[in-house]
């Protein structure tokens, strides 16, 4: 009688994949040689303005009387990602209980993948590597609900931000084009609210759709209803001060720089560049130089020294770069790091 010779299941699968040690030891090389590059690309192969001279106009405008506005600012980046930690903490509070110090390390390794992809995306994909297997199906809806209730803030405060730029005459607009603005504005408004307050009715219908069915198949049907109204709330005021806080560092950063600009339309004009940034596809990275343009566009109308604004406006961009994105992607990077699969 032949032999008989059992042969293993070798099929490939994603999910071996990620299992396996070696590979997700190369995965965490090839992410912290990225992150090595861009940060140097970023600070010293920039062609408008690189780390050396970022340095000197530092040293230039630093003056005893407007030093407490930079340290003021570097005060503020620890709450600004507090503020975010514990929107993360809340969001998760029915899926997986989250102290804050495991809460700070899932947001700050997010930051770090975030640096590769396009609007942030990869910031929610981060923190859910720290959230229990069984339970990451639920932690994706919850970041689901995490980035619509920024991009509520983002986008309703820039929109209306830049309204009142047109009213006040700051910014140059025909009356029919304002009207039409403002009718969307509205429509925007309401159909944004809606869409967060009635986000398990949109997952029910993404739920339709073939490329979605395999997920929302996942969720257990107590997960849909999982936010109240209140609890809504809590996390939009979470995001909300957030928003307030880094477009508050913002703003002492150009004051600082010496932006010669009245404080309300300073404002405003930082409201309306993160409206225009957000409308960018592309990596917090590789976006910066955008980001930029965007900022010398919009403050170029608003301030009228033109001429002595870009400088200001680069300065104050990079600066706080480095404060909010690069330090914290240098933390996450440590913790991403130090993680171990737990399947």
């Amino acid at each position: 009688m032949p032999k008989i010779t059992a042969y293993k299941n070798t099929t490939f699968s994603i999910k071996s994949l990620l299992q396996d040690k070696i590979f997700l030891s190369v995965v965490k090389i090839v992410c912290i040689a990225l992150l090595l590059y861009i940060l140097y690309q970023q600070l010293f192969g920039r062609e408008d303005l690189t780390l050396h001279g970022l340095l000197v106009l530092l040293q230039h405008k630093t003056t005893t009387q407007n030093l407490p506005l930079l340290l003021f600012v570097l005060v503020l980046m620890p709450l600004n990602w507090l503020f975010e930690t514990h929107k993360w903490q809340l969001l998760l509070q029915k899926i997986q209980k989250t102290a804050l110090l495991p809460a700070l390390k899932a947001i700050l390794t997010g930051v770090t993948v975030s640096l590769f992809t396009p609007n942030r995306v990869g910031e929610y994909g981060g923190r859910i590597l720290l959230v229990n297997p069984d339970k990451r199906y639920l932690a994706a809806y919850a970041s689901l609900v995490g980035i619509l209730s920024q991009w509520l803030v983002l986008l309703l405060g820039g929109w209306w931000a830049m309204m009142a730029a047109f009213s006040l005459q700051l910014l140059p607009i025909g009356t029919a084009t304002f009207g039409l603005l403002v009718v969307i504005g509205i429509l925007l408004t309401t159909f944004l609210l809606l869409s967060y307050y009635r986000f398990p009715w949109f997952v029910k219908r993404l739920g339709q759709y073939r490329w979605a069915k395999k997920w929302t198949s996942k969720l257990p049907k107590t997960a849909i209803p999982y936010y109240s109204s209140i609890e809504l709330h809590r996390i939009l005021w979470q995001s909300f001060l957030r928003y307030s806080t880094y477009s508050f560092q913002y703003f002492l950063l150009l004051y600082f720089f010496g932006l010669p600009l009245d404080y309300f339309a300073a404002l405003l004009g930082i409201f309306i560049v993160y409206l225009l940034q957000t409308g960018i596809p592309l990596p917090p990275s590789t976006g910066l130089l955008a980001r930029g343009n965007i900022a010398l566009f919009i403050f170029g109308y608003l301030s009228p020294a033109t001429t002595t604004v870009a400088p200001i406006i680069l300065a104050a961009t990079l600066s706080l770069w480095i404060i909010n994105v690069l330090l914290p992607a240098l933390a996450g990077g440590l913790f991403l790091w130090q993680y171990k699969r737990t399947d």
